[in-house]
């Protein structure tokens, strides 16, 4: 019951704080997660599956705040530990899969701390914040060798919204394999 108690108000928080939705799965940039008026906060929830990766796209305006973070739960093994990306034009690193002509990535950094908030007991990737110029871009979480769910957490305005499907989503979080 105790764990009923703490999953409901999980869910209420978050579903306060950013608008959820779920990702059933992205693994190329041609069926890449369109994230719909970026500016909005978001959670959005996600399978980690072994090797793969999902790709978010966003279409944004001139001098965006991006605000991002993975989060995974708290129960979930140390190896599990998905890899953030931003890729876009005007980025100079590259990453360990393709990218589309023209474009470059980001690597957030791989380090993970505790977080406990907002109804979240979690391990939290830094917060990505970059100021970035209009266009296309993508957010890639790379997988690893572990299964597993995360969340991508997105800052902005606080709107209500999200899906039904997002909502349901918010209780697989925890889910390790």
């Amino acid at each position: 019951m105790k764990k009923l108690l703490i999953g409901l108000a999980f869910c209420a928080s978050v579903a306060l704080a950013h608008q959820p939705f779920f990702n059933a799965g992205s693994p190329t940039r041609e069926q890449a997660f369109n994230i719909i008026n970026p500016e909005i906060s978001k959670v959005i929830t996600a399978e980690s599956r072994t090797g793969g990766r999902n790709w978010y796209k966003l279409e944004v305006r001139q001098n965006f705040d991006l605000d991002v973070a993975l989060f995974v739960g708290a129960p979930c093994p140390k190896a599990f530990n998905p890899k953030l990306y931003l890729v876009g034009k005007g980025l100079t690193e590259s990453a360990p899969f393709a990218m589309p002509e023209g474009m470059g990535a980001f690597a957030v950094a791989n380090t993970w701390t505790d977080y406990s908030g907002h109804g979240v007991v979690a391990r939290k990737s830094p917060t990505f914040e970059k100021r970035l110029a209009a266009g296309q871009y993508y957010l890639v979480v790379e997988h690893g060798a572990s299964l597993g769910w995360y969340f991508l957490s997105m800052g902005g305005s606080e709107v209500s919204g999200g899906t039904s499907e997002g909502r349901a989503a918010l209780g697989r979080f925890n889910r390790c394999v």
